[in-house]
């Protein structure tokens, strides 16, 4: 019911623009893209960041020796709490950025994952905000994690959030190659709307 309510707010704002004398680009990427590119983007910042780990960190790394089942009850974990609060951070970013509060915030379960869409068209750096939120935090929270208490669950944590961060990057930049142009973030695919006059 909720991504049917979400489609026909999406669709409100495109036939509001449009009648508004704004053209529409789509920026959809499919999931399978998005995860192949999300990773590439990804790569450079997890390769640099375990590099430094493994040179100037591992000698006081609190590794866990864990393995089998448990390794993986850690790590699924990790991935939880962590796409939960990349999530909301998106929500926190666009409530903040286009001063409407979380009224233009939906949060929704897309093929067993959470996700998160802003409801309104917003400027580039407005919708910026929102895109690289969790790439921010997470990624400056990650790093400061690993450097405080280096070890086993510290790198998975970082390298999970950085990997889930990589679409937003590859968006972020798709957006920043965007004329002066609203945007409308899609509420049920990755990627947006551009509407430019």
């Amino acid at each position: 019911m909720k991504p049917k309510r979400e489609n026909e707010d999406f669709n409100r704002i495109q036939a509001n623009l449009k009648a508004s004398g704004y053209k529409e680009k789509n920026v959809i990427i499919s999931s399978r893209k998005a995860m192949i590119l999300g990773i590439i983007y990804a790569i450079p910042f997890i390769t640099i960041l375990g590099l430094l780990y493994r040179f100037m960190l591992i000698k006081r790394a609190h590794l866990l020796e864990i393995s089998g089942l448990s390794f993986y009850i850690m790590f699924i974990a990790i991935i939880v709490v962590s796409v939960v609060l990349h999530e909301l951070l998106h929500g926190i970013g666009w409530a903040i950025s286009s001063g409407k509060g979380w009224e233009v915030v939906c949060f929704n379960i897309n093929a067993m994952m959470p996700s998160c869409a802003c409801k309104v068209a917003l400027k580039k750096k407005s919708y910026l905000i929102g895109v690289l939120a969790p790439f921010v935090v997470l990624g400056l929270g990650s790093i400061l994690f690993v450097f405080i208490y280096p070890g086993t669950v510290s790198l998975l944590t970082m390298m999970v959030n950085f990997a889930a961060a990589g679409a937003d990057l590859l968006i972020a930049f798709s957006v920043l190659k965007e004329e002066n142009c609203l945007i409308a973030d899609h509420p049920t695919e990755a990627g947006y709307v551009a509407f430019c006059k």
